[in-house]
């Protein structure tokens, strides 16, 4: 059987492993998102009259 402190330090490590897969991850998935997706701005630029006949 190993000492405590070593199977402590091997869950830090798994941690410190899954965090940082973590933020890859969603590293890529936002920007994967932002690529694909429209820009907000050419969106909101294309629909003012729906805005404004609402606000009346």
């Amino acid at each position: 059987m190993r000492p405590d402190h070593q199977e402590f330090t091997d869950g830090l490590r798994l941690a410190a492993i899954a965090a940082v897969s973590a933020i890859v991850t969603a590293t890529l998935v936002i920007g994967a998102g932002r690529s694909l997706l429209p820009d907000r701005n050419t969106a909101r630029a294309a629909t003012p009259e729906l805005i404004q006949a609402v606000s009346r």
